[in-house]
């Protein structure tokens, strides 16, 4: 009686799947949100060339040449940072932006010759790469930086992305920069205050003219 009722309530289930529609086969795509959407394989995880790639970045920026330098990104770029609070800040930097926030940076570390010789005699950065698809790649830093006396562990990551043969920052990630950012902004928010504006023409009104004060 007992093997009965198992077998009857094996028939009940396979009779209630079957009216049930069938899972949609793998090889083909699925609808909904999932419409359009490849999931990409990676191919070939070469590491060599993302070392490679981001120790003549290392090189060109210590040579402090902003073209040459600027010429390793592709703008916009992602930036994210945080303060000694621990607040989070992002961004989306233009040429022009990265260029007028970097510079300073890169052209004194490139002219500050005992700071290259200290970065020299550190131990070597080490570096995690992460393939996300043959063309996205996430990379990841640990590296000593001299601090006065002592030695600072710095943590950074960087997005590259393979445009035309060529790997290209896509994005910048460290912590610690974001009270100089927002001390850099209130620079340059004095800055675009105190520049002159032009005196448009209100001839006619009474007002000021292009000639000047009537």
């Amino acid at each position: 009686m007992k093997k009965l009722a198992l077998v009857g309530c094996l028939v009940s289930a396979i009779a209630f799947a079957a009216d049930k529609p069938a899972a949609p086969p793998m090889d083909k795509p699925m609808g909904g949100m999932m419409e359009g959407w490849t999931p990409r394989k990676v191919t070939k995880e070469d590491k060599k060339a993302i070392t490679d790639s981001m120790d003549a970045m290392h090189k060109t920026m210590m040579g402090g040449n902003m073209e040459e330098v600027m010429a390793n990104y592709d703008y916009p770029i992602f930036m994210m940072t945080d303060d000694k609070d621990g607040n989070v800040m992002t961004n989306m930097a233009d040429g022009a932006s990265w260029k007028k926030m970097m510079e300073p940076m890169i052209k004194g570390m490139a002219e500050n010759k005992d700071m290259a010789a200290q970065m020299a005699k550190m131990p070597k950065p080490k570096t995690e790469i992460f393939y996300l698809t043959d063309s996205m790649v996430l990379v990841m830093n640990k590296m000593q930086m001299p601090m006065g006396k002592e030695k600072m562990e710095v943590r950074s990551s960087e997005i590259l992305i393979n445009k035309g043969g060529k790997w290209m920052v896509k994005g910048q990630m460290e912590g610690g920069w974001g009270d100089m950012a927002k001390k850099q902004m209130e620079e340059m928010k004095k800055s675009d205050m105190a520049k002159p504006t032009e005196m448009k023409s209100t001839a006619g009104t009474g007002g000021p003219t292009k000639g000047g004060m009537k």
